[in-house]
């Protein structure tokens, strides 16, 4: 997989063009990648909702549980993914970051001992993490990623801090943090950062508050 001209290239790789989205990267491009999940019951409701000019929103990529992957935005074109936002000394995140959407339903709710999205799918406990959300107090159940798809996420972050001056990755939690969950517990943020950075963000320290 490699990016030629703000694309990527590669095996499992489609392209669509969202009508979503800004003018292209003030000088020196992208230096930040938000990573989100979708709450959608697949890939393709979400891509769906991205390429929708009523929604007014979009992302650059959206990757799917078996880790294919599709694009909807060239790197250097701002994206509408991150909304009010702010993190250290910066907000309007939109302005620098490229997003990356992951195919995930999120929180689940429990019933009757048993699990649902909030879609009414129910998901196996195998394929659920219970864990404490890093804005939170309470634990709660959350939909698991697949190890594929964690292997694409990673190799993607890999790919695009070394192409474009990319020098944070961050959740869409710690930008948004009064209104968003996402990628929450059951997804290893801190673990892809440390390994694609070599060094970790403190949200308690550095996160806003829209």
């Amino acid at each position: 997989m490699k990016i030629e001209g703000g694309r990527l290239v590669g095996d499992h790789v489609d392209h669509v063009t969202s009508p979503n989205h800004g003018e292209t990267f003030a000088n020196g491009g992208p230096d930040t990648l938000i990573l989100h999940h979708t709450a959608c019951a697949s890939a393709a409701s979400a891509v769906r909702i991205l390429m929708d000019p009523q929604r007014q929103v979009s992302a650059h990529l959206v990757v799917a549980e078996d880790g294919t992957i599709t694009q909807l935005l060239p790197f250097n074109i701002i994206g509408w993914h991150a909304g009010r936002s702010a993190w250290a000394d910066r907000t309007e995140f939109n302005q620098f970051s490229i997003g990356v959407e992951i195919d995930n339903p999120g929180r689940l709710h429990q019933r009757d001992g048993r699990l649902f999205t909030w879609f009414e799918r129910e998901i196996a406990e195998a394929d659920a993490v219970q864990g404490v959300h890093r804005n939170e107090s309470a634990s709660s159940w959350w939909h698991r990623y697949p190890t594929r798809q964690l292997e694409m996420i990673e190799q993607l972050c890999q790919l695009l801090v070394s192409t474009y001056s990319v020098r944070y990755i961050l959740g869409h939690e710690e930008v948004a943090p009064q209104r968003k969950v996402d990628p929450g517990p059951a997804f290893p943020l801190d673990q892809i950062r440390s390994r694609v950075l070599g060094d970790v963000p403190s949200p308690s320290t550095d996160a806003g508050t829209p």
